[in-house]
């Protein structure tokens, strides 16, 4: 059985950012562009570079959180991470969202929220892949911690713990 989760829609802030951010950019290119009087090649080519930066931006963007047969796939436009749910340690709602974290290499707000960001409660490094800011679920799985934005984090913690303990069968109390 297959089960996607949508990491939900963007909150108002990453419009917001996004918006000021290709505004910001394209003044950048308009203003090299009419002052360049003759000498383009230094304003096509910091064009060149913000158009590769949003394009990478853009490849990394969360799609969706798909819970399949023994795995749970975080996908993004490009990349796609897979979770074994026999290697799934610990999975909880986040309390305050993002709030206690602060991106390290990554996006702040340009068409959602992911790369690495640190947690700076406790000082650990996470792979945040998020869409809002609010509604997230943390997972701890191969000794990495993963923090995706969720429309029903409950409901995503209880499947994912469930299915990782059917996986792993019984456990034996000591």
């Amino acid at each position: 059985m297959r089960v996607t989760f949508r990491y939900g829609g963007l909150d108002g802030r990453v419009w917001w950012i996004s918006l000021v951010t290709l505004l910001v950019m394209g003044g950048v290119c308009w203003w090299l562009f009419a002052t360049a009087d003759g000498a383009y090649y230094l304003a096509v080519w910091v064009t060149m570079i913000l158009v590769a930066l949003v394009a990478l931006a853009l490849l990394s963007v969360p799609r969706s959180i798909i819970l399949g047969e023994g795995v749970v796939e975080l996908r993004c436009l490009v990349e796609t991470t897979y979770l074994p749910l026999e290697s799934i340690e610990e999975v909880a709602v986040v309390e305050g969202g993002l709030s206690e974290r602060f991106p390290l290499v990554g996006c702040y707000g340009f068409w959602g929220y992911y790369g690495l960001w640190l947690n700076v409660r406790s000082l650990r490094v996470e792979r945040v892949y998020a869409t809002r800011r609010s509604g997230c679920v943390a997972l701890k799985a191969g000794g990495r911690r993963y923090v995706v934005s969720c429309v029903a984090p409950e409901m995503l913690c209880e499947m994912i713990a469930r299915g990782a303990e059917e996986q792993r069968g019984p456990q034996v109390k000591a």
